[in-house]
């Protein structure tokens, strides 16, 4: 589908060596025809993207590059429906969350054309790796036969998901997760009163705007709500069937995330118990109660069953399934542990 959100004409502060890099190259006349943008999830590299689009787009652009937000070109931007930028993402309604052939056949079609205002046109897809493999090979045509007006942005949080011909017609910029300096003083200022950035920040490894969305009383309530149940999966005191059923209200990816930190927790202090880095460092004691019933071998396939499920996460599977296949294992691996450490013989 064709996304018509308004777009970000203020850069995020944590991208200003990137920014400065690129700047240098469009002044230069040394962008090519298609950037790949990589890098973790919830660092805003949809709005590192948009900001491109904005400021090659924008008829006055300032000294540093950054569109001016005054000219015609910006108050469309800012609507969110300049003829000149195209941002294909997966249809929200399609169970598969995929971009399909028929959508960048689409897309490539209008490439073709000229531009409506400017002289160029900026097309975004995010994230790529949702092409599937018919989609991705319609692109690679024209990323091999590019139309000097125009720009394609790729951007990719797993781009080993693409082809390895897609990736290799691309320039590639690699963003990075920024410093807790500066991503903390941002979020402070987006947060509601109350809540702590550090905590959320950790929670979200490091990411801000992964950060800011964890930031309301009901996800967070959620978040301490599926810790509860797979604690007491492992205590033997929830039905892990019931606890599956309770998590179906919830984004399957989230709370893979969140299962996934866990456990890794989990084991980083059955081998260390004061271990420094956590994942979770707010729930370090009842991740410590989780550990002694975690065995060390058996906990990392799991671990690894974990990673695997959350790769599948945005595809058909069934979330019911997979909640209950994970919450039966876990019931299994942990059965019998609770005691194991306090264990002597005689």
């Amino acid at each position: 589908m064709i996304l018509s959100d308004p777009v970000p004409l203020v850069p995020l502060p944590w991208f200003d060596g990137p920014w400065q890099s690129l700047a240098t190259a469009i002044r230069g006349d040394r962008l090519g025809h298609a950037l790949l943008m990589t890098g973790p999830a919830g660092i805003g590299k949809r709005q590192f993207a948009d900001l491109l689009a904005a400021a090659l787009l924008c008829e006055r652009p300032t000294a540093a590059g950054l569109p001016c937000a005054q000219c015609a070109d910006c108050h469309l931007l800012a609507a969110g429906n300049h003829p000149d930028l195209t941002r294909l993402v997966p249809d929200a309604e399609s169970k598969s969350h995929e971009i399909k052939a028929d959508a960048v056949r689409e897309l490539c079609a209008s490439q073709a054309m000229t531009t409506s205002r400017g002289r160029r046109a900026v097309f975004r897809i995010a994230p790529a790796e949702a092409m599937n493999r018919v989609a991705a090979n319609g692109l690679l045509k024209t990323l091999e036969e590019p139309s000097a007006s125009t720009l394609m942005l790729l951007v990719s949080e797993t781009p080993s998901g693409l082809p390895a011909t897609v990736r290799s017609r691309c320039q590639r910029l690699h963003l990075r997760l920024p410093s807790a300096a500066q991503a903390l003083p941002w979020l402070r200022e987006r947060l509601p009163q109350g809540l702590d950035p550090e905590r959320l920040l950790a929670i979200a490894h490091g990411a801000p705007l992964r950060a800011l969305e964890l930031g309301s009383a009901e996800l967070l309530a959620a978040r301490e709500g599926c810790l509860k149940g797979l604690s007491d999966v492992a205590a033997g005191a929830a039905d892990p069937l019931g606890v599956a059923q309770a998590w179906q209200s919830l984004d399957p990816a989230l709370v893979l995330d969140w299962l996934a930190g866990w456990i890794s927790d989990a084991l980083r202090l059955a081998a260390d118990a004061q271990v420094k880095h956590l994942t979770n460092p707010d729930h370090r004691d009842r991740l410590r109660g989780l550990a002694a019933r975690v065995p060390p071998q058996p906990g990392h396939r799991y671990l690894q069953q974990v990673y695997a499920a959350r790769a599948e996460a945005l595809s058909t599977v069934n979330k019911q399934l997979l909640f209950e296949a994970l919450l039966l294992r876990w019931a299994a691996l942990t059965a019998g542990r609770a005691q194991a450490p306090n264990r002597t013989t005689t």
